[in-house]
């Protein structure tokens, strides 16, 4: 029987912040590959499949490159699958209205990350082909939107950065009217820049995308696969929510669904 995530948590809190063991450990948001508990004013990410030590190794690397904050390792627990950073301030964006002039700092942050030298990182992530193609395999959903991804396939692009991969609502935090921080780095890739524009205009919609794209400097000719990785990623969200019983998620999905079909 698979050790459940809180015991993996305190185990890895004993060996690394034992004066931290004692605390109450609190669960901070789980989904499909991790989740994150919260003691004091640390986090322990506990993932069920990647390489904590790797995404140490990266986040160090690039917290000093990028205009937002990332989480900044404390220890990274092979053994028990745990990575431990501080906590940082702010509540993810999931299920909230951005403030004005949010998309312009994500813009400008995913020119910074994409700026990135690739080979400076080949450490710590891999390289991921970004082949639309596939990703209609185990795709579900309404069958009359499965029509609609299944006809409008874009050609895949052979544009390599260092992206995020996931940048969805849930991992960007805010404070306010400020942008706090970018966290959950584990699908971090050298892949396709769209997917990193893909899950913003799934999240907070066309003009949200425009803002940011004009911010990064313009991404000519990614139109068709943002638009495409962004259907299917709100098929996958409403899938999910449904599945496990996330609201947040399905609706988050429902309302992305009315912009991303609408033609």
């Amino acid at each position: 029987m698979a050790e459940p995530s809180a015991a993996r948590a305190v185990r890895a809190l004993r060996r690394h912040a034992p004066e931290l063991a004692d605390l109450p450990l609190r669960e901070l948001g789980h989904g499909l590959d991790n989740t994150a508990f919260v003691v004091g004013e640390l986090v322990l990410r506990v993932a069920e499949g990647p390489d904590v030590q790797r995404e140490a190794g990266l986040l160090a690397f690039l917290a000093p490159r990028l205009p937002l904050a990332v989480p900044v390792p404390v220890f990274a627990d092979g053994d028990a699958g745990v990575l431990g950073h501080r906590l940082l301030p702010g509540r993810p964006l999931l299920a909230r209205t951005p403030a004005p002039g949010t998309a312009a700092v994500l813009g400008r942050f995913l020119r910074d990350l994409h700026a990135v030298d690739p080979g400076a990182v080949r450490a710590f992530v891999d390289e991921e082909d970004a082949d639309p193609a596939e990703w209609l395999g185990g795709l579900d959903g309404p069958a009359e939107l499965l029509r609609v991804v299944r006809s409008s396939v874009p050609r895949s692009s052979p544009r390599r950065v260092v992206a995020h991969a996931d940048l969805g609502a849930e991992h960007l935090l805010a404070e306010g009217t400020r942008v706090t921080g970018v966290i959950d780095w584990s699908d971090c890739a050298v892949t396709d820049p769209a997917l990193d524009f893909a899950r913003l205009h799934r999240d907070f919609g066309p003009a949200f995308l425009a803002e940011a794209l004009q911010a990064y400097g313009g991404l000519p000719d990614a139109g068709p696969r943002i638009q495409f990785f962004a259907r299917c990623a709100a098929l996958e969200d409403l899938e999910y929510g449904l599945r496990t019983g996330r609201a947040e998620y399905a609706e988050a999905a429902r309302r992305s669904i009315a912009w991303l079909f609408s033609t």
